[in-house]
């Protein structure tokens, strides 16, 4: 927010009487929300805060000044509420600090915030209905929650309940991260024995990356820059999926919690990791094949909290399939399938001699074929080969990438397999071209992945990645020097819940293990 104007919100606290920073912050920089402004509004009763100057202040000022710094800023609020909860607690070294970070270091807007108030302002806090509160909570990044908690202990408790970080997760869901990597390029840096991998989000509405996980690499026997050393197998409700050369853990990043997982058959492969809810409660799944060097590949599937393994064979109808089947689905790792309507959906595997995609019903367990995309040209009918499957609102889609643009193909009524071509993306082909996105007869060598949200779209060059918007405008660069930028093809679901089966903490790790704090 300090590149957008950052005083604004500021400024609109000062005109406003100081008193109504925290809802004149969250009014101007929610875009209208309609649950949020109705808990503004009670949070701005003519009794509890001397009249209406703060909800006038979201008139005067939240169409001028700071709803613009919200809006530049991709419509993120925590920034905002984060400023306004500095003010309120006059100053408190460590909310200005928060704040600084969110702001990207600049400690100013924190400073300017708590003066505008006096540094009397925790009554006003206090007047807040508690309502009001919940709802500005609901909507933070789970990061900004924790730092939040320690403020004081009405904030603990409202954020403390079961029922908030159940909601708090439902809400954040619908605004996943996507997740990548900064990879040490060994190539430009003289290599260490320490930390090799930075895991981390990507934050679409407000432009900015956060830090995931450091994973540190303690076995020089292993091969120091093969990335399949540190791999994501998984994403599912907040819980991350990672193996690290023999070892399988499940672990939420949110809540730093995580657990060992037994460890698969020799030479397995995992290809999709899932949820599924039973009389019993929420059951997650590990599916994975053996068999891979024989071509006769066997699927089993491991259970968890239980941790049982099932075998379930090569379970399909067709033949097609089953040769599909037979010579392995690709790793997770390298091709995550998307969930739509309790199934599993893979693009086409590179060896089958059928552009069809392979999808998984998780409730039956039984594997079947689905259409692509068809297009008509003066060959006739010909089926789209895509890039990419993603979800979106619930729909599954297919990307096809061009060096210079984004398709999206939408699955629009699926029991019917009848495709619909949506909108397309426009590529930066300078930006790309400046950071040798493209290889010496113009093909484009850079990896597009395609968000839903927003219509963005990240692309990975060997050492920056883009964030580009549906017009080829370039949003933000993602880079650190000697590292190179690698996108992993999944997105992480924030979640403050404590799933049982996860009781070990960062306090836990033993002798470098687990090596991802």
């Amino acid at each position: 927010m300090a590149d957008n104007g950052g005083n604004h919100a500021a400024n609109g606290a000062v005109e406003n009487g100081g008193d109504h920073a925290l809802a004149v912050a969250v009014a101007a920089a929610n875009g209208g929300d309609p649950d949020l402004d109705h808990a503004v509004a009670e949070a701005n009763g003519p009794v509890e805060n001397g009249g209406n100057q703060a909800a006038n202040g979201a008139a005067e000022n939240g169409g001028g000044h700071a709803a613009n710094g919200a809006v530049e800023n991709g419509g993120d609020h925590a920034v905002a509420v984060a400023v306004a909860v500095a003010a309120a607690n006059g100053g408190d070294p460590d909310l200005a600090h928060a704040v600084a970070a969110a702001n990207g270091g600049n400690p100013a807007l924190a400073h300017a915030a708590a003066a505008a108030n006096g540094g009397s302002v925790a009554p006003a806090l206090r007047l807040i209905p508690e309502a009001a509160l919940y709802q500005v909570l609901l909507r933070m990044p789970a990061v900004m929650v924790a730092r939040f908690r320690a403020s004081c202990r009405r904030w603990r408790d409202l954020t403390s309940t079961e029922a908030f970080r159940r909601e708090h997760h439902l809400y954040r869901s619908r605004r996943p991260t996507p997740l990548f990597f900064y990879r040490l390029d060994h190539q430009a840096v003289p290599l260490d024995d320490h930390v090799r991998v930075h895991l981390r989000a990507v934050d679409i509405h407000r432009r900015e990356s956060f830090p995931v996980f450091r994973f540190a690499h303690l076995d020089p026997a292993l091969p120091i820059v093969d990335p399949r050393v540190f791999r994501i197998e998984g994403s599912c409700d907040g819980i991350l999926l990672l193996s690290y050369d023999a070892m399988l853990y499940a672990c939420n990043p949110c809540t730093r919690r995580w657990a060992h997982l037994p460890p698969l058959h020799r030479l397995a492969d995992i290809v999709g990791f899932y949820a599924r809810d039973l009389c019993g409660g929420r059951e997650y799944r590990v599916l994975y094949h053996t068999g891979h060097q024989d071509e006769d590949c066997r699927y089993w599937i491991l259970t968890f909290p239980d941790y049982a393994a099932r075998y379930i064979g090569r379970p399909t109808n067709l033949e097609a399939i089953n040769f599909v089947l037979a010579g392995g689905i690709c790793p997770s790792f390298e091709m995550p399938p998307i969930m739509v309507r309790e199934c599993l959906h893979w693009r086409p595997q590179v060896y089958q001699d059928n552009s069809y995609l392979l999808v998984f019903d998780t409730a039956a367990e039984l594997f079947r074929g689905m259409r692509p995309p068809r297009v008509l040209d003066h060959h006739g009918w010909i089926q789209v080969e895509g890039e990419q499957l993603l979800e979106i609102n619930g729909m599954l889609a297919m990307i096809v990438v061009s060096p210079m643009m984004a398709g999206v193909w939408v699955l629009q009524d699926y029991m019917r397999q009848i495709w619909v071509y949506e909108y397309q993306i426009q590529l930066p082909v300078g930006a790309i071209h400046d950071n040798h996105g493209y290889d010496e007869e113009a093909a484009l060598s850079a990896v597009v992945f395609v968000v839903s949200e927003e219509r963005n779209v990240l692309i990975q060059c060997t050492h920056a990645m883009l964030q580009c918007d549906a017009i080829a405008t370039v949003l933000q660069t993602y880079q650190l020097a000697g590292n190179c930028t690698m996108l992993s093809g999944y997105m992480l679901q924030e979640s403050l819940i404590l799933h049982a089966f996860l009781p070990l903490r960062p306090s836990d790790a033993n002798n470098g293990d687990p090596p991802f704090f």
